[in-house]
């Protein structure tokens, strides 16, 4: 058995803490300060219960809101946050952050990895750290309570990479200690951050959907109902145009389709609509949407992610004609200007840069 530090306190992470804990790693659960009520039943306890996919009780050793304590000799540590709190675990992580330690985003959403080790070096922290992070969440889960969680679903794989990208296959071994052949080493993070499947339905599922999200408050399955034909025709299109993103760099990636047959099987569905509009997995168990825009599926979906795909595809002289209409959509109904606060190549540090540059920048880190 290993140690392992999970960050964040929310649907996954506490999934992700439950479950290891249930393997008997000694756990070390951490949340900011202002989060700190998510803490206190589990940290009474001692522990969450799993129901679902997998059940029992699994023992938290350390729940804290100290995060120097919370990482403190542990090789591996999991940052389990929505991609708005990257950097902000990044910068309260760096002054503690030790030569050998290796930080995994679950997920990254686009370029979380980069984003993460930029906002370490600006906040003085120079160390020979390895940043990765996965393609999408190993568990489809919720939180159900003060100390128990739900698990719907787990990934038979999940793609994962690092920064520097050849660190991937050690890093690889140290997680197999927690989850034994599941994770699935890719060369670099252009494969995970290009795979991200959050981004490929939750936007153009939500957005296109906004007036029933807004009269209903969430009332209705947001994939058994709300993927419908032409709702899954354009996650289509989001898909297309961020497989030739990816195809300017030389790297091939499955399709979103495929993607979640390797995740959850059902082949015989062939389409997008045939297979989320029956997802065991992903609906049928009551109202499961947004119940506002503010929602994830947006504030962090579009800045997070679409906008990467969108200002790389720019900076390369790709055309992403649906992805940047969902970004100008988005940011007229929030009322903000998503392009100027995500993740582009200017806040990534990518801007006026070759795409041989960008790709070195991506691989190394340097």
């Amino acid at each position: 058995m290993a140690t392992v530090a999970i960050l964040g306190s929310g649907n996954a992470g506490c999934t992700f803490a439950a479950y290891l804990g249930k393997r008997g790693h000694e756990v070390h659960l951490y949340d900011s300060p202002r989060f700190e009520g998510n803490l206190t039943a589990i940290k009474e306890r001692g522990g969450m219960t799993l129901t679902g996919e997998d059940t029992g009780y699994g023992e938290i050793a350390m729940v804290t809101t100290d995060i120097e304590k919370a990482i403190k000799n542990v090789e591996v540590i999991m940052v389990v946050v929505p991609g708005f709190g990257h950097a902000s675990i990044a910068k309260d992580i760096a002054p503690y952050l030790e030569t050998g330690q290796t930080v995994v985003l679950n997920p990254g959403a686009v370029f979380g990895a980069l984003e993460f080790l930029n906002t370490l070096r600006e906040n003085g922290n120079h160390k020979d750290v390895t940043i990765c992070e996965t393609a999408s969440n190993v568990f489809a889960c919720r939180r159900t309570g003060p100390t128990s969680v739900n698990l719907t679903g787990i990934k038979d794989e999940m793609e994962i990479a690092s920064i520097p990208c050849d660190r991937i296959e050690s890093v690889v071994e140290k997680l197999d200690v927690f989850f034994p052949g599941i994770f699935q080493p890719q060369p670099n993070i252009i494969y995970t951050s290009l795979s991200y499947n959050n981004m490929i339905i939750h936007p153009a599922g939500a957005l296109l959907n906004m007036g029933r999200i807004e009269w209903t408050k969430g009332d209705y399955d947001f994939y058994w109902e709300g993927c419908t034909p032409g709702v899954c025709h354009n996650i289509e299109q989001v898909d297309a145009e961020r497989l030739k993103v990816a195809e300017s760099f030389g790297v091939k990636l499955v399709d979103f389709l495929e993607q979640n047959h390797e995740y959850y099987g059902h082949r015989e569905r062939k389409s997008i609509y045939e297979f989320f509009s029956v997802s065991e997995v992903h609906g049928g168990i009551g109202p499961s949407a947004p119940s506002s825009l503010k929602h994830r599926y947006v504030t962090e979906d579009i800045p997070y992610a679409l906008v990467a795909v969108s200002s790389l595809a720019k900076s390369i002289g790709v055309q992403t004609p649906v992805i940047d209409a969902l970004i100008a959509i988005a940011s007229a109904a929030n009322q903000e200007d998503y392009i100027e606060t995500g993740r582009s190549m200017k806040n990534l540090k990518l801007e006026g840069m070759t795409k041989e540059q960008i790709f070195e920048r991506l691989t190394t880190g340097k």
